[in-house]
């Protein structure tokens, strides 16, 4: 029972932390540790410490969780930067971007060589003196100075330039980047017609058309389910019963989607109920 009891205490001696050698996952906290005059970077539970090759425990410095800095180098989870300048290296205002005089990053990728004239937008969108890039660092936009963010919200996000309105990403073919202007959800207009994602809304009434819910709009002659018009729709009294279950509904027709909805008399809908399930084949409400 005594030699149990012994190794069981040689066990807890063992990897139980103390000032000095290496950290040890259990106890210790994942990120940089300073110990005896040597570096480490201990990777998170059940991972292990290694010494960070080459760092100088003197004048080592941690920025934040993954980059840390010395007299000679930066480095980024345990491993040195390459081309980085520690003495004018900083963390910007977004989580994994950092600069020097040389350079501007994004962890361990170079999306700038123009840190002087370096911007975050929003949208995780950024800019400097010669294109507005993607988070992974592709250009969406050649023309910085006129770049503007139009809308981001409802996982839309709309910009524009000199020449071009983008949304998402991809840009709105035939869609004037000065009077472009976002009605809600996907759904935009410009001086001489209307969009839905980047595809034109054939016939669509631009003046008159007015966002609903989600994926529907409505202008004085039609309504629309993504962009498509629903036939047979009334806009005047038209409504949309449920988004998410993409439902709908005039004073005389139901739609699912852009469909009508065959043998549904709105007049019959109960009254007050909700709408828990929505096909081409009828529409549910509660009790």
């Amino acid at each position: 029972m005594r030699t149990v009891i012994a190794l069981v205490m040689l066990v807890i001696l063992a990897v139980l932390p103390g000032c000095g050698g290496e950290p040890n996952s259990v106890f210790d906290a994942a990120g940089y540790h300073v110990r005896d005059g040597r570096v480490y970077y201990l990777n998170t539970f059940p991972g292990k410490a290694f010494d960070v090759s080459g760092a100088d425990a003197d004048s080592f410095e941690v920025l934040d969780g993954g980059f840390a800095r010395d007299r000679g180098a930066v480095y980024l989870d345990g491993h040195a930067l390459p081309d980085a300048d520690p003495a004018s290296f900083v963390l910007l205002d977004r989580s994994g971007y950092a600069k020097d005089t040389r350079h501007v990053y994004a962890r361990d990728r170079v999306v700038s060589t123009d840190p002087e004239h370096f911007e975050l937008l929003g949208g995780d969108l950024s800019r400097d003196s010669a294109a507005v890039y993607w988070p992974d660092g592709s250009v969406l936009s050649d023309d910085p100075e006129n770049f503007v963010i139009i809308s981001n919200a409802e996982r839309y996000l709309f910009t524009r330039d000199a020449k071009k309105v983008h949304v998402n990403g991809n840009p709105i073919a035939g869609a004037d980047p000065q009077s472009y202007r976002v009605l809600g959800g996907a759904y935009g207009t410009d001086r001489d017609g209307a969009f839905y994602l980047d595809e034109p809304i054939v016939d669509a009434d631009s003046a008159s058309l007015r966002h609903l819910q989600g994926a529907y709009a409505a202008d004085v002659r039609r309504a629309y389910w993504m962009g498509k018009e629903i036939r047979g729709a009334t806009p005047a009294s038209f409504r949309v019963l449920h988004e998410a279950f993409e439902c709908s509904a005039d004073e005389d027709e139901a739609f699912y989607r852009d469909v009508v909805i065959a043998d549904v008399d709105p007049r019959s809908f109960p009254a007050g109920a909700g709408v828990t399930g929505c096909s081409a084949g009828g529409i549910a409400f509660t009790d």
